[in-house]
């Protein structure tokens, strides 16, 4: 995500490689590192604290439990990196089976308990149709080669 923010703000970062988010977070708390990049879930609760401070989030919307904290993407377009979580199937599973799995699981995500649950760990619940999923992960892909493109990145 920073090689994004890097190349659009034409900024100059030291990508710090951690084992986890856990001791980034550590050291991101300790003044070691300047910034990073994390999910709200993990950070939340210390930005609520006053011990860390929002910047900016990587998704195209504000987020509701923050909506003072800008998106980067309003300062820098073609910043936008959200994490997600997508139940799949094998690839040769009948199209009414995955159509029926598909309507099933955005109707359980519709469900005022499973939203609120999902909120409170700063989810943002969608549930979408194969042709949707399919759009947005050709939509991630080509995000990605760009950047990564961009960036001069090579598979080692």
């Amino acid at each position: 995500m920073s090689g994004g923010l890097k190349l659009a703000a034409q900024i100059q970062t030291v990508h710090v490689p951690y084992k986890g988010l856990a001791p980034a977070v550590t050291d991101l708390l300790a003044g070691h590192v300047d910034f990073m990049f994390d999910n709200l879930g993990n950070s939340l609760a210390h930005i609520r604290e006053g011990r860390l401070k929002a910047l900016g989030v990587a998704s195209e919307a504000r987020f509701s439990a923050l909506p003072d904290v800008p998106t980067i993407a309003e300062s820098y377009p073609s910043v936008i990196a959200t994490s997600w979580f997508g139940l799949v199937a094998p690839p040769n599973t009948p199209p009414p089976i995955a159509l029926h799995l598909s309507r099933t699981i955005a109707e359980i995500l519709k469900l005022p308990d499973v939203t609120a649950k999902l909120q409170a760990m700063s989810f943002t619940p969608v549930g979408s149709s194969p042709e949707e999923t399919a759009r947005f992960l050709k939509q991630e892909s080509e995000r990605w080669a760009t950047v990564i493109s961009a960036a001069g990145i090579k598979a080692e």
